[in-house]
């Protein structure tokens, strides 16, 4: 296997974007579940 650090900076950056945008997807969640409870209280 030939070791290529270029490519191995690719993966890290795309794992990084994809990491983030997954946390960023379930913050978003989270703020509006608050902001819903808050709005519509049972």
């Amino acid at each position: 296997m030939v070791y290529n650090p270029e490519s191995l900076k690719i993966a890290f950056e795309l794992m990084i974007f994809g990491m983030g945008g997954i946390f960023l997807v379930l913050f978003l969640l989270y703020v509006v579940s608050i902001v819903l409870i808050k709005r519509f209280p049972a």
